[in-house]
């Protein structure tokens, strides 16, 4: 989908990728999103959930500069308060894509306050996610497909 006919990529620059599902890519943009932006993103991942399929996530936060806000980081607990067993249930991992100390301690402070009831890791690029994506994959008893493969093995 292009930026053209996806609002989401047009008005707050997210890209939510399912083309190699059960591997979903979202991507954050290197702008600090607005709230209307982060609540359309949580909005877009609770469809993702509600599919009620079994899925892994490569979460590229590589491009912002600054944490979420502390009043979306309230958004994401009350998520997680409303959505969380659901997301236990079909949601078996989260490698997120991080090169900002700054960030990576503000996703520390948000799974600290309220624990992610979803695998996490955070990883520098998708070549050192890889490893422990296809393990979660095994732990599920699911193959790696050729879309999988190609988006594990085609963005760094």
């Amino acid at each position: 989908m292009t930026a053209a006919t996806n609002p989401a990529i047009r008005e707050f620059g997210l890209i939510f990728d399912d083309d190699a599902w059960p591997l979903l890519y979202v991507r954050f943009p290197s702008k600090p999103l607005s709230d209307e932006g982060f609540a359309y993103f949580i909005e877009r991942y609770t469809a993702v959930v509600e599919r009620r399929m079994p899925f892994a996530t490569i979460l590229d936060s590589r491009g912002p500069t600054t944490a979420i806000t502390a009043h979306q980081r309230k958004m994401l607990t009350e998520w997680f308060d409303v959505t969380g067993d659901l997301a236990a249930e079909y949601h078996f991992g989260i490698a997120v894509l991080i090169n900002n100390a700054f960030i990576r301690g503000a996703l520390k402070a948000v799974t600290w306050v309220k624990p992610i009831p979803v695998p996490i890791k955070p990883f520098e690029s998708i070549a050192d996610a890889a490893p422990w994506l296809r393990d979660r994959f095994a732990g599920q008893q699911l193959s790696m497909t050729p879309p999988m493969e190609m988006l594990l093995g085609g963005r760094s």
